[in-house]
Parts: C-alpha cells; sequence; structure tokens
C-alpha cells in the first residue's frame, strides 16, 4: 500500500493510478490498481493512544509520525490492518536483476509476503 506524504496532499495522483489524466512514460500499459492513501496532518489519529505518537499540524502528516515513515518505506499489514514489519526500498532494492547483493531482495520479499499470508 502506498501511504503519500502530507506534503504531496496537493498533487494528483493520476500518475500513482496511471489513470486517463497521466501522460508519464511509466503508464504505457494503462491503469493499474495500486492501494494507495493519503496522510493528513489534522490530527485525528493523534488521540487514545496515539496521543504521544504524533502531533496535529506539523507538516509531516500523522501516519508518518506515528510510524516513523521515510520515504521509500514498505510496510507490511497483516489482513487485520495492524503492523507486522516494515523496511527501506532504497537500502533494500527488490530488483531480481539488480547487481550483487540485491538479487536475491526480491525472492526474499516475496518469500516474506507469502509467510505472512500464511498466518
Amino acid at each position: 500500500m502506498g501511504m503519500n506524504g502530507y506534503q504531496y496532499i496537493n498533487d494528483s495522483y493520476g500518475c500513482m493510478l496511471c489513470d486517463e489524466t497521466c501522460t508519464s512514460n511509466t503508464c504505457d500499459e494503462g491503469p493499474r490498481t495500486l492501494p494507495w492513501t493519503q496522510d493528513y496532518d489534522n490530527g485525528e489519529n493523534c488521540t487514545g493512544d496515539n496521543v504521544e505518537l504524533c502531533e496535529a499540524n506539523d507538516t509531516l502528516g500523522d501516519v508518518w509520525d506515528m510510524w516513523e515513515v521515510e520515504l521509500r518505506d514498505f510496510f507490511i499489514l497483516d489482513r487485520n490492518g495492524r503492523y507486522v514489519t516494515h523496511f527501506n526500498l532504497t537500502s533494500y532494492n527488490p530488483d531480481p536483476d539488480g547487481a550483487g547483493e540485491c538479487t536475491d531482495n526480491y525472492q526474499n520479499i516475496k518469500d516474506l509476503l507469502i509467510s505472512i499470508s500464511n498466518q
């Protein structure tokens, strides 16, 4: 699932989903289904158990605060939407054709997703 950072709240999501508004060559294959959500910085998530985990109107977004998200983080949730684990795709390149140490990352991520789905 993609989590758009609060700083991009006014940007179009057309190219993330490759809808008809996108003219990027990354969308040459047409529309794609991609779970995507927008993080807001309104403090609605900063109540109850989360009161110490995030702050409204700090320009980071509530979920990015609570989960300490960085750009290109890949979060894995269980079937009930609960956090399982995460890692950063910049330092853990999933390209199966990548050079050297990156070649096993794709398979490792795939194996992790399969093991989590079987729980």
